[in-house]
């Protein structure tokens, strides 16, 4: 996202060192899909033992009968690569620093809501053109998605995704997934649910620095290069991930400078189940 820091009424005396801008780069293969699960516990001296899972047991309803929901989490055991089927979504030319909302209307149309970005955009989002410094990125968007801002983390998507869902009268369930490691992340994708996640512009290494102080005395920090895009696929083998990137479509970045950088953004990340 172009995140630059274009506010008068803000009152900054910092500039900011980049945003979503567009780069070239050698685009990667694509991952490879596995589906195959085995359960591994492990012993008293810490050996992995495999056992059978398909345990004989007396046939009774399932358990969705009575929860009404499947859990969020359904393999017993993480496979070494998963990849799900979605179709990548752009956030130019109408939403140059809207990743966030983009990637979120991305993971809609992957569960079949007719979501559109800029609607998404102009009725779900909550941003604040004046006084943003009264807000920190986890409580409001901070500037114009159409325009220049500085963004929002997850607890503003997972708002949007909520009243959006209200709306379409839907059961699901926007479910804010901020603080999981990866091996937890990478569960929710092998049960089938893509995840919004916070990284940079180009998975590429960044610096924060101390923006604007609120009123109530919290310092909020901005990360130059944030970026949000949705997380559809990892390998363990090959060491990457793949991610519908709102600015390049489709593309795979390394796994350990992907979570580096998302342990650097406060671990953010939800989905929709």
């Amino acid at each position: 996202m172009n995140k630059r820091n274009v506010f008068m009424a803000f009152s900054l005396s910092i500039i900011l060192l980049s945003g979503c801008e567009n780069l070239k780069l050698n685009e990667p293969s694509a991952s490879v899909d596995s589906t195959e699960y085995t359960s591994v516990i492990e012993d008293d001296n810490s050996s992995a033992i495999e056992v059978d899972v398909n345990i004989p047991i007396e046939e009774t309803e399932p358990a969705t009968t009575v929860t009404g929901k499947m859990p969020l989490v359904t393999v017993n055991f993480l496979p070494d690569s998963y990849q799900l089927d979605v179709e990548p979504l752009m956030q130019e030319p109408e939403l140059p620093t809207g990743c966030e909302i983009t990637s979120l209307t991305c993971l809609l149309n992957y569960l079949g809501f007719p979501a559109d970005k800029v609607v998404m955009a102009d009725t779900y989002l909550d941003y604040v053109l004046e006084n943003g410094t009264d807000y920190t990125l986890f409580e409001k968007y901070i500037g114009n998605p159409h325009a220049d801002g500085y963004g929002c983390y997850s607890p503003v998507i997972v708002k949007a995704a909520s009243k959006y869902l209200a709306d379409q009268n839907s059961n699901l369930e926007a479910i804010d997934l901020s603080g999981s490691t990866k091996e937890e992340l990478f569960r929710v994708i092998a049960s089938g649910h893509p995840i919004v996640i916070w990284n940079s512009v180009y998975n590429q290494y960044h610096e924060e620095y101390l923006a604007w102080s609120t009123p109530s005395g919290v310092d909020v920090y901005w990360n130059t290069y944030e970026h949000c895009m949705l997380l559809s696929g990892y390998n363990l083998i090959e060491e990457n991930v793949t991610v519908c990137d709102p600015l390049r479509g489709e593309v795979q970045y390394d796994l350990e400078q992907f979570f580096d950088v998302y342990d650097d953004l406060y671990q953010q990340a939800m989905t929709i189940y």
